[in-house]
This record gives C-alpha cells, sequence and structure tokens, in this order.
C-alpha cells in the first residue's frame, strides 16, 4: 500500500518581512515568532525592557518618501541638542561612579536615574525617528511620569553590583572585549534596518499600518541596542542576551 501523504499545514504562510525577521531572530537567539497584540517581546529575565504599543493607525504622511524623515529630523532637533549635552555628563560621571560600586557595591540611585534616563530618552526618539510610533516622544528622561508613551524603557536596579567590573581601566577593557560579538551584529543588523527604511514606507502609505515584521525587526534591533549599551554602562551585570526578543 502505498504511503500515505501528510496532511496539508494549517499554519499561514508568512510574508517575505516576517520570514526575514524570523530567520534573522533564529539566528541570533531564540525565535520570536507571531507577535501577539501587545506587541511584548522583551524576555522577562533580563533587567532591561522594552517594549512598543501597536499604533491603531500609522500616519501616512511620515511615510512619504524623504519629506517624512526630513520633517521629523527638524522637529527632532532640540531632543538632539539636549542628548548631545546629556551623553556629555553621563561620559564624565563614568570617570566617577566606579567608586561607590568598587567601595560599596551599590551604584548611587542618583546616578541610576540619570544614565538610565538619557538612554530611555535617546530609545524613545530612535523609536520615532524610525517610525516605530508616531508619537512625538517627551522632552525628557522619563520615568513614572510618562508611562502613557508607546515606547516604554524600563530598568530594574539591581540590589548589589558587581565590584569587578569597577575596576579602573580593566573593567571596562574587558567589557568591551567580551561586547565584541554583540558589536559585530548589531553593525550588521544596523545596515539590515537601514535598508528596511527604503522599504517599510510602502506599507505605512498604502495601508495605514506599520507592518508587524517591522516591529519585530525595527524594534527588535533598538532592544538589543539599548540592553548591550546599559550593559557597558554598568546598569546591568547580567551580560546581554543574544536575542532581538
Amino acid at each position: 500500500m502505498p504511503d500515505q501523504l501528510p496532511p496539508p499545514s494549517n499554519r499561514p504562510s508568512q510574508s517575505p518581512g516576517e520570514s526575514l525577521a524570523s530567520a534573522l531572530n533564529e539566528g541570533v537567539g531564540s525565535a520570536v515568532g507571531t507577535l501577539p497584540p501587545s506587541l511584548t517581546l522583551a524576555s522577562p529575565e533580563y533587567p532591561v525592557q522594552v517594549t512598543f504599543d501597536p499604533q491603531r493607525g500609522a500616519s501616512r504622511f511620515w511615510a512619504i518618501p524623504v519629506l517624512g524623515f526630513l520633517v521629523k529630523g527638524i522637529i527632532l532637533i532640540p531632543h538632539y541638542f539636549a542628548l548631545m549635552i546629556l551623553g556629555m555628563v553621563v561620559g564624565v560621571l563614568q570617570l566617577v561612579l566606579w567608586i561607590p560600586v568598587l567601595t560599596a557595591g551599590r551604584y548611587p540611585e542618583w546616578a541610576f536615574g540619570l544614565v538610565s534616563g538619557t538612554l530611555r530618552w535617546g530609545i524613545r526618539v530612535q523609536s520615532y525617528w524610525l517610525g516605530l510610533t508616531d508619537q512625538y516622544p517627551p522632552f525628557g528622561p522619563g520615568g513614572a511620569g510618562t508611562d502613557t508613551y508607546p515606547v516604554r524603557v524600563t530598568f530594574q536596579r539591581q540590589q548589589s553590583y558587581n565590584r569587578g567590573w569597577a575596576i579602573p581601566v580593566v573593567g571596562l577593557f574587558v567589557k568591551m572585549i567580551l561586547i565584541i560579538p554583540h558589536s559585530i551584529i548589531l553593525y550588521a543588523l544596523g545596515i539590515v534596518v537601514g535598508c528596511l527604511q527604503l522599504v517599510l514606507w510602502v506599507p505605512v502609505l498604502f495601508t495605514g499600518s506599520y507592518p508587524s515584521w517591522g516591529y519585530q525587526l525595527v524594534g527588535g534591533y533598538v532592544r538589543w541596542t539599548l540592553r548591550t549599551a546599559a550593559y557597558i554602562y554598568g546598569l546591568a551585570d547580567a551580560y546581554p542576551p543574544f536575542q532581538m526578543g
């Protein structure tokens, strides 16, 4: 008796964008899978989280080629200046923040708020620029007062921190070596995300909807970048995962 053919799969076929997102994520970590309505793709174990609220209707204006990016770039200028200044302050702080961590094993609360707030602000601006949300980012480091913003960035402060990472020069040097694989992957993903901006405007302009695979790829890239930065700045001792989720 001839072998029977297996019944056809009821699994819906993926679009090319969704297939690319799934393939990339499976290649660098665990697969994200089909997006649930909440778009909460962060690993619950890691202390740095980024979640995106889905847009009910994306603005077609921002999807107009060239013009959308040009207008966004202009209206974001105040954020760029503020983030540039805060970035310099955070950089200078690294010259002294190692002292309380090395001597007491604690990251000062005021410094944690400043560094994490600067990163949160930058991620919200980046998410707006990349079209993950149409809502103009709040002018400030955010936190409890901006929970309604559709890009939520949270940091879980540890009770104690590893003193080894606070050893001057040595701690940062070892971290930079350990983070090399992430840097290589993020460089490649950055190129992919940049190329995607050449096509992501099409579904937004014609359907008024930002595709779910765009959240997977672009949102995953933003999340991965933040976790790597948080690790370098000492906000988290846990090594960042190799995944977009």
